[in-house]
């Protein structure tokens, strides 16, 4: 994570930053062929409304510049979830999204979440991931997540992908 950002979380106003990057990010997936969002009208069934929501219940979480406050990656974090079968305690990312124009912010973001769970007490941080989709696997991959199992969940299929905690720094910049 660059020194001018941080993880913290997002205020009720700020959804609305949050769902202007889902629906950059589906014009972007259309341009680049990707149709995982776009098929299954994502912001159809995460509209604003949802991420207001999140804010508001304190688990919609943003990488910012600290200079003028742009969050360039954002999700929903989460302590339990219904499609992961264990025990081991966890922070589980949904709803990922990260900037277009703003390089390596997917990835400073999963840093700082990996950060933030440690601080927590957790032991992984878990996601999912759009099933036959390489780019993806290899994104993740590259971060360290491995592939530990499959979902369903209406017509997304996924790839449950977990990465345990290596966070060096316990600081997790979260206010």
């Amino acid at each position: 994570m660059e020194e001018w950002e941080r993880l913290r979380r997002c205020t009720i106003k700020e959804a609305k930053q949050v769902f202007s990057l889902i629906r950059q990010r589906m014009r972007w997936m259309d341009k680049k062929g990707f149709d995982s969002w776009n098929q299954n009208h994502y912001d159809e069934i995460f509209p604003l409304s949802y991420f207001e929501k999140e804010a508001m219940l304190g688990r919609l979480f943003a990488l910012v510049s600290e200079k003028d406050e742009h969050i360039i990656s954002a999700a929903v974090l989460l302590e339990s979830d219904s499609r992961w079968n264990s025990e081991k305690p966890a922070i589980y990312v949904h709803n990922f999204v990260s900037d277009i124009e703003s390089a390596q912010a997917g990835q400073r973001f999963l840093e700082a979440v990996e950060c933030y769970a440690k601080a927590r007490g957790k032991q992984y941080v878990r996601l999912d991931s759009a099933q036959n989709n390489s780019s993806l696997e290899n994104y993740y991959t590259n971060l360290g997540f491995a592939a530990v199992g499959i979902c369903k969940e209406g017509a997304y299929q996924g790839v449950l992908r977990q990465k345990e905690i290596h966070c060096q720094n316990s600081e997790n910049g979260l206010e």
